[in-house]
C-alpha cells in the first residue's frame, strides 16, 4: 500500500465544504481474513479507532474494507495528537484497478498528510505482521503540528534579536576577512 498522489484543496471544492487534503491511495488486494486481523490488530493498538466507523463515508461498493481502516486509522491519529475530529470519504478512482480516493477535511493542515502515511505505514506494519510504535509515532505528529503552528517570521526575528544582542557592534572592516599580502 502506498500513497500515489496528494493535493491540498481549498473550501468549497469538488469534494468537501471544508478545506481538505485529497489523497490517492494504491493497493494490492487483501483478503478477508487478513482485514479482519488487521482491524482486530488496530482496534487494539487503537482502542478509540471502533468509534470512527460512522465517520468515514463511502462513496462505492467496491471499495475495500481497508481503505476505510487506513482512513479511520489517519482520523484516530489525528483526534489523539490534536483533538481533531473530522469526517471523510473514500472512493474508487475510475478506470484504475487498485486506487482510491480518500478525503480527509482539516482544521490543522501541518497534521493531515503526516497523519495519513503515519497511518499507512502502520496498517502496513501490522499486515506484515510487524509491530509499531504508536506512541513515538504520536509523539512526532503533535511535535510536527506545534513546529509548524508557529509563524515563522517571529521566529526569525527572535533570532535576529537573540543574535543582536550578543554580537558586538562592530563596523563592517572588522567583519570582512583582511586582504592577503603578496
Amino acid at each position: 500500500m502506498k500513497i500515489i498522489d496528494q493535493r491540498y484543496l481549498e473550501s468549497d471544492n469538488r469534494y468537501s465544504t471544508q478545506t481538505c487534503l485529497l489523497s490517492i491511495l494504491e493497493l494490492d488486494a487483501v483478503s478477508e481474513e487478513a482485514t479482519e486481523k488487521l482491524q482486530e490488530r488496530l482496534y487494539a493498538a487503537l482502542p478509540g479507532l471502533a468509534r470512527l466507523r460512522g465517520l468515514v463515508g463511502k462513496r462505492a461498493d467496491a471499495v475495500p474494507p481497508v481503505v476505510e481502516l487506513v482512513q479511520q486509522t489517519a482520523l484516530e491519529l489525528r483526534r489523539l495528537a490534536l483533538n481533531e475530529v473530522t469526517v471523510g470519504f473514500v472512493d474508487v478512482v475510475p478506470r484504475m484497478q487498485g486506487r482510491y480516493r480518500m478525503v480527509l477535511p482539516y482544521s490543522a493542515k501541518s497534521a493531515a498528510a503526516p497523519s495519513l502515511k503515519m497511518a499507512t505505514q502502520l496498517v502496513n506494519a501490522m499486515l506484515a505482521g510487524r509491530s509499531f510504535n504508536v506512541k513515538a509515532g504520536l509523539a512526532r505528529l503533535r511535535a510536527l503540528a506545534d513546529r509548524r503552528s508557529k509563524p515563522r517570521g517571529s521566529l526569525m526575528q527572535t533570532a535576529r534579536t537573540i543574535l543582536m544582542s550578543v554580537i558586538p557592534k562592530q563596523p563592517l572592516a572588522m567583519l570582512l576577512p583582511a586582504p592577503r599580502l603578496g
